[in-house]
């Protein structure tokens, strides 16, 4: 998975590991609209608990929905 956080000084090889840090990578990334890598699994799980736009929120559950993932 390709980081793409460019406003933080943070390893190179920095991996999300608690639920926090899961979230907090999770909303960045659907926020800049960077659904490249995205972990299906992870995404799923923290869904309802993301602070991102409703609009995204709902193409995410539609495309779960659609694709059963």
């Amino acid at each position: 998975m390709k980081m793409k956080i460019w406003d933080y000084k943070i390893p190179k090889n920095w991996q999300p590991k608690t639920d926090y840090e899961w979230q907090w990578y999770l909303e960045r990334k659907i926020n800049y609209d960077d659904f490249r890598g995205l972990n299906m699994a992870k995404t799923k799980k923290f869904l309802n608990k993301l602070k991102i736009d409703e609009g995204k929120k709902l193409l995410l559950k539609a495309y779960f929905k659609h694709y059963g993932k």
